[in-house]
């Protein structure tokens, strides 16, 4: 994936790539949707035993870029046979080939290897090494979208301090230009970019329909000063935790704009069936009961950001992004996995008086 609710042009809904997931080999099963369980995540009415902040990351980041290292030889014994079901066909990694009507063009029956192409890391796999680098393999994976390894658009940079947005001059006013979410319909007959004014962004903004990093964009935060120092492992992991540690500090700092903080909820339930929209039965054979943990929280603020997770927490909201994934299915599979912040906020009450000016 933020852009439902509350449209932002920086920092919004991020949209999940479709994933790829192993299913069995008996009927091929390349299964491009969310599983019902994500790789490594923890139920809600048998939560596993807490894991590592790491296996966290390594869980989320294997469903956002759908790459498993445990499908190696998956991956090499159907190498080129048509296993992956449709999928969007690009021009290049990147950039979404469309229809008149602006909905995504799907190719059908790739193998292992185009399907690689397709999300550009081709060249950073063969079935005969036997140990790749799955990390730069990961890091580099660019979905039809153009968001980038662990899903990033250009919003997300902008808002770590790693980026700076694009911008065009249009009837002489100059404007940011990068992705935004909106309908495919703004796509159609071939436009790729139009002039969003609210309430479609929160601020005017030449918004396109793909996401298109450039080199000279990038701020040098951290020794990232270029979108390969940005897709380098290391790096992009240094992203991908302060990405989590912006969330927390949104959903904290959200929750006291309500009059709310996180210890009235860690470690209460939602149900599926008691939420807006109600959904029974939930999705992927999910429990109906849903325990909030720390992990479950940063997760489901990845998806729909901060501003979702407060939703869900305050007003028993449940969005979904475009792809029909709902938060609360973030919040239930990443469940029970340790994070820096444990169960206490470490903003103090000074800090967030002073976010939200009382």
């Amino acid at each position: 994936m933020n852009r439902h609710p509350g449209r932002s042009s920086s920092g919004g809904t991020r949209r999940r790539a479709i994933t790829l997931a192993v299913v069995s080999v008996a009927v091929a099963a390349f299964m491009i949707s969310h599983p019902a369980q994500a790789t490594g995540a923890a139920g809600s009415e048998d939560a596993e035993p807490s894991k590592s902040y790491e296996d966290f990351i390594d869980a989320v980041w294997i469903y956002e870029s759908d790459i498993d290292p445990s499908q190696q030889s998956y991956y090499n014994e159907n190498w080129k046979l048509p296993v992956v079901p449709p999928y969007p066909e690009v021009s290049y990694p990147g950039r979404v080939i469309r229809d008149l009507a602006g909905d995504p063009v799907y190719s059908n029956s790739l193998t292992v290897e185009q399907f690689f192409e397709v999300i550009g890391i081709a060249d950073l796999y063969s079935p005969d090494d036997p140990n790749p680098d799955w990390k730069l393999i990961q890091s580099n994976v660019i979905n039809y979208l153009g968001f980038v390894g662990f899903q990033f658009q250009e919003s997300d940079l902008v808002d770590l301090g790693y980026y700076k947005f694009d911008t065009v001059t249009f009837m002489q006013n100059t404007y940011p230009a990068h992705y935004i979410d909106v309908p495919n319909h703004y796509w159609a007959n071939g436009v790729r970019a139009f002039l969003a004014e609210p309430p479609l962004a929160s601020v005017p903004t030449w918004a396109r329909d793909v996401v298109m990093f450039s080199d000279e964009n990038f701020t040098g935060k951290n020794g990232i000063a270029s979108y390969k120092d940005f897709t380098t492992p290391d790096k992009h992991i240094l992203v991908i935790k302060d990405h989590f540690e912006n969330k927390y500090h949104g959903i904290v700092t959200g929750l006291a704009d309500r009059g709310k903080t996180l210890q009235e909820y860690l470690g209460t339930y939602v149900y599926w069936d008691q939420l807006d929209p109600s959904v029974s039965p939930p999705p992927g054979g999910r429990a109906n009961k849903v325990e909030i943990t720390m992990s479950g929280l940063l997760a489901g603020a990845h998806l729909r950001g901060a501003a979702g997770i407060v939703s869900l927490l305050v007003d028993h909201k449940n969005p979904s992004d475009e792809n029909g994934t709902y938060i609360l299915q973030y919040v239930q599979d990443y469940a029970g996995y340790d994070t820096p912040y444990g169960n206490d906020p470490i903003v103090s009450e000074s800090d967030i008086r002073a976010i939200i000016g009382d």
